[in-house]
């Protein structure tokens, strides 16, 4: 399994535990080939939360950027675990 990389530092504190149903509170999305109907793109989580700064978002320009930013960290992310999956074994 591969590392999970997590924003920011964070230390020891006593936090409170959060508990979640199994199925119904699992939220999906997926992202799927309209020709061949295949899942391209699976997200999920117990707290799946994307916050839009709405704030910025007033354009359809803005709305674009936000987009194609998105777009870019989805590739990003993509290459990292293509080039993952061709490191040589040590």
């Amino acid at each position: 399994m591969s590392e999970q990389k997590q924003e920011g530092t964070y230390s020891h504190i006593d936090e409170p535990v959060v508990q979640f149903k199994v199925n119904s509170d699992r939220i999906v999305r997926e992202v799927i080939n309209a020709d061949t109907k295949q899942v391209l793109v699976h997200i999920s989580g117990y707290d799946l939360q994307i916050n839009f700064n709405m704030q910025y978002l007033k354009s359809i320009e803005d709305v674009e950027a936000a987009c194609s930013g998105i777009s870019q960290l989805f590739r990003d992310t993509i290459m990292e675990k293509l080039l993952e999956g061709n490191k040589p074994a040590e």
